[in-house]
């Protein structure tokens, strides 16, 4: 699992880089488009750093509970921000190109971001054990 956030954030960030050269091609002269359009293509980008650090952190540190909960929790969250991720490269080119305008899909996507890091967190806290 560990590996899969490895090369998954990898690949995450060589979109990023992609996304980044795209936009200098594609709007080389950064003062003849809106302001708003602008700060808001540069965010979406930032939000796929955001997404690729997440995943290459996990890669490095995740280690699976042996509990059958606990792992569960952290796979399910593993599947949230995969499914996050997605959403973050999609409202690039949904946000920037087919809207040029905001949309709630991006929020959406850090919305769900925040709650797989958080069910990360549950499931990976190494809690006391309550018998002693």
């Amino acid at each position: 699992m560990s590996y899969f956030h490895l090369i998954f954030g990898v690949l995450l960030f060589a979109v990023f880089t992609i996304t980044g050269q795209y936009m200098r091609a594609d709007f080389p002269d950064k003062t003849e488009i809106d302001q708003t359009l602008r700060i808001l293509m540069r965010s979406r980008h930032i939000y796929i750093l955001l997404s690729s650090l997440i995943h290459m952190s996990l890669g490095v540190y995740l280690q699976l509970r042996p509990q059958l909960i606990r792992k569960v929790i952290q796979i399910t969250g593993s599947v949230v921000l995969v499914i996050s991720s997605l959403m973050m490269c999609w409202a690039f080119v949904l946000e920037t190109y087919y809207l040029q305008g905001y949309s709630s899909y991006s929020r959406n996507a850090l919305y769900l971001s925040l709650a797989g890091v958080i069910l990360h967190i549950i499931g990976g806290l190494d809690l006391p054990d309550s018998r002693q």
